[in-house]
């Protein structure tokens, strides 16, 4: 019984190790960025990242970036409540992309990009890396 106490003893104390560096390296991650918050994430095709911006200055530095990259908008939504934006078209190699803004409260914002149906990591990071630049102008 003694053995078995020492042994959840060691297990909780390496998991609140493992626990804490797990925070420290996700807050050093989001640090580099500048304007982003957070570490980026891709999951299922997505690249997402949150900006220390308002839905405004995110949607413009979208559209910089877009225009940048030399891909092409052809469509740009958003909705009646001004809490999501999207921004369709053709990468400058021909493949679709979307971004998606969605304003999580009044000074940061979600943006959500995907390449293609079934993503394209590097590329969403170019795109990522423009709304970043551009949001520092």
């Amino acid at each position: 019984m003694n053995y078995l106490k020492k042994g959840l003893g060691l297990v909780l104390m390496a998991s609140m190790l493992i626990g804490n560096t797990g925070c420290a390296v996700f807050f050093a991650a989001g640090a580099g960025v500048g304007v982003g918050i957070g570490a980026a994430e891709y999951i299922r095709g997505d690249l997402k990242q949150a900006y220390a911006a308002p839905m405004e200055k995110a949607w413009n530095a979208s559209l910089a970036a877009v225009e940048e990259l030399k891909m092409k908008a052809t469509e740009k939504a958003i909705d009646n409540l001004d809490q999501n934006r999207v921004i369709k078209g053709v990468t400058e190699e021909g493949k679709d992309f979307q971004i998606a803004l969605e304003a999580l409260a009044k000074d940061v914002t979600m943006a959500r990009v995907r390449i293609g149906i079934f993503g394209d990591e590097a590329y969403s990071k170019k795109i990522q890396e423009g709304i970043a630049k551009n949001l520092i102008k």
